[in-house]
């Protein structure tokens, strides 16, 4: 006998594989950002978030002319720089010194000089990013030439 039991929608069907593909009501959105990383160096950007979003995933892509070396990284975060949440005393942080990373969504991705096109990170599901935070690119350069890239978030609103 299967004593399992089977999850089900709100009018009565089985749930075989629960998705966000459901948005809710929410609406999908792409927002774009192009960027210049100084060759050499670690280059920051920051997005602030002015409404609340469910972050699904994105993509980055090496522009035309640029020439990324072999040990070039991207890596994406959301972090709080002005404590919107709240936490800066509880790990003795300062606003305008100090900031406070909460999630680093890619890590060290690699980028293959070779490569044209979209580098797609995509999760199966959402995370929620409040208003007041910040969505962050960062770029490690390894050569000697500036890289121009561009990145495309997806989230719902």
């Amino acid at each position: 006998m299967d004593f399992r039991i089977t999850p089900r929608s709100t009018d009565g069907r089985p749930i075989v594989s629960p998705t966000f593909e459901d948005t809710v009501g929410l609406v999908p959105q792409w927002a774009g950002h192009l960027y210049t990383a100084t060759a050499g160096a670690t280059s920051i950007f920051d997005e602030e978030v002015t409404t609340e979003k469910r972050i699904r995933g994105g993509w980055y892509e090496i522009m035309n002319g640029s020439t990324p070396e072999i040990n070039d990284y991207c890596e994406f975060a959301v972090v709080d720089k002005v404590d919107t949440l709240g936490l800066f005393s509880m790990f003795g942080l300062t606003v305008g010194e100090d900031i406070l990373e909460l999630r680093k969504y890619v890590k060290k991705d690699y980028i293959n000089p070779t490569e044209k096109g979209r580098q797609m990170f995509v999760g199966q599901s959402v995370f929620t990013v409040a208003a007041g935070l910040f969505l962050r690119s960062i770029y490690v350069s390894t050569g000697v030439t500036d890289v121009q890239f561009k990145v495309v978030m997806l989230s719902y609103e």
